[in-house]
C-alpha cells in the first residue's frame, strides 16, 4: 500500500487536494464577494493546507540532495525558479493592475505576490544544499538535524511575533518542508499503525478547531497551532493510501501532479474573472462565490489539460540537456 505507484497516487492525492483548496480559498477572499460560512470553513483549513504542501515536498528532499549538487541546483531553478520569474513577469504586467509595469515593482518582486510560496521553497531547497555533506556521511543524523530545523524556524516564527511578508511565511511554513525530510523513512511505519491511532488524532484536531484554533490570522502561529498541523498532516498521511481510486480521486491526483501548473495559473484565472468576466454579473454573495469558485476550478484544471502544448510556462526550455550534462 505505500511502495511503487501506491506512494506516488496517495502523495499525488494529497498533494492535488492541498493545492485545489487554495484555489478555493483565493476564489472566497480575493473573487469580489464573501459569505460568513465559507469564510469559517475556510479557515478551519488553514492551519494545514500550505503546511501539508511544504511537508510533501520536504518528503522527497533526501532523494532530491542523493543527485550531484550542480543537478540538483538546477533541477530546482528550472523547475521552481523558471516558472517564479516567469509568472511574476507574466501577471505582474498582464494582469496585477492591468496592463503595464505594478504600481510598487520592489515590493512586488520582494513579496512575491500569490507566488510567494514559490520562493519560499526555493529557499528552503538551496538551504537544504547545505546539508548535503552530513546527509552523504552520517544519513541518520542529517535525520535529526532536518528535524532540529523544524523546531528552530517554528520557535524563531512564534518569538518574532510573527514576522509578516516572505521571511514570516518562509519561516512558518518552510519548517513543515523540513518536517517532511525528517518524516520520509518513517511515514510507512505511521501508514500502518492501528486504526485508533488516527481517530485519536482526528479527535484532538475537532475539538482544538472547535475552541477556536484555527489559521485565519497570521497573529495565530503559535505552538498550538503547530501542533494542530502536525497532527493534521499525521491524519492525512494515514487516511490517504485507504481511499479509494475513485474517479474524483484521480482527477485530484492528477491535480497534484500538475501542482505547479494549478498554483502558478489559477489566481490570475480568478483575476480575470472577478475584473473581466462577472464584473457586472447579478448574483447574491452565496451564488457569486459558487460559480467563481467553480469557473476558477474548471478553468484552472483545463489549463492543466493544456500543459503538454505549454510546458515552457512550467519548466525551463531545454533543461533537460543541462541536467543530462550535469550529471
Amino acid at each position: 500500500m505505500t511502495s511503487g505507484a501506491s506512494r506516488m497516487h496517495w502523495m499525488d492525492f494529497l498533494r492535488g487536494l492541498a493545492v485545489l483548496l487554495v484555489v478555493v480559498l483565493h476564489a472566497a477572499q480575493h473573487g469580489g464577494a464573501t459569505v460568513e460560512w465559507w469564510d469559517d470553513a475556510n479557515r478551519y483549513l488553514a492551519p494545514f493546507r500550505m503546511p501539508l504542501l511544504m511537508f510533501l515536498s520536504g518528503v522527497l528532499l533526501t532523494h532530491s540532495l542523493a543527485k550531484p549538487l550542480p543537478l540538483y541546483l538546477w533541477g530546482k531553478v528550472a523547475a521552481i525558479g523558471w516558472p517564479l520569474g516567469l509568472w511574476l513577469a507574466l501577471y505582474g504586467f498582464l494582469v496585477r493592475g492591468g496592463v503595464g509595469l505594478p504600481d510598487n515593482l520592489r515590493d512586488y518582486l520582494a513579496t512575491g505576490d500569490y507566488l510567494w510560496f514559490l520562493m519560499a521553497l526555493l529557499a528552503c531547497y538551496f538551504f537544504a544544499a547545505l546539508f548535503r555533506p552530513l546527509l552523504t556521511r552520517h544519513p541518520k543524523a542529517c535525520e535529526w538535524a532536518f528535524l532540529a530545523v523544524f523546531g528552530l524556524m517554528i520557535t524563531a516564527s512564534v518569538l518574532s511575533g510573527s514576522i509578516p511578508g516572505l521571511l514570516g511565511n518562509t519561516l512558518w511554513y518552510g519548517s513543515f518542508f523540513f518536517l517532511g525530510a525528517w518524516a520520509q523513512p518513517r511515514i510507512t511505519r505511521w501508514i500502518a499503525a492501528p486504526w485508533w491511532s488516527s481517530a485519536l488524532l482526528l479527535t484532538v484536531i475537532v475539538g482544538v478547531s472547535l475552541f477556536g484554533i484555527n489559521g485565519a490570522n497570521e497573529s495565530l502561529r503559535t505552538p498550538a497551532l503547530a501542533g494542530l498541523a502536525v497532527l493534521g498532516i499525521a491524519v492525512a498521511l494515514w487516511f490517504a493510501p485507504r481511499i479509494p481510486r475513485w474517479p474524483a480521486v484521480r482527477v485530484i491526483s492528477w491535480a497534484g501532479r500538475n501542482s505547479i501548473v494549478v498554483y502558478v495559473a489559477h489566481f490570475p484565472v480568478i483575476m480575470l474573472l472577478r475584473d473581466r468576466v462577472l464584473t457586472h454579473a447579478q448574483l447574491p454573495d452565496g451564488g457569486y462565490v459558487v460559480v467563481i469558485t467553480l469557473l476558477s476550478l474548471v478553468l484552472t484544471m483545463l489549463i492543466v489539460w493544456l500543459r503538454p502544448w505549454t510546458s515552457w510556462l512550467y519548466v525551463m526550455p531545454r533543461s533537460q540537456r543541462v541536467a543530462a550534462r550535469l550529471s
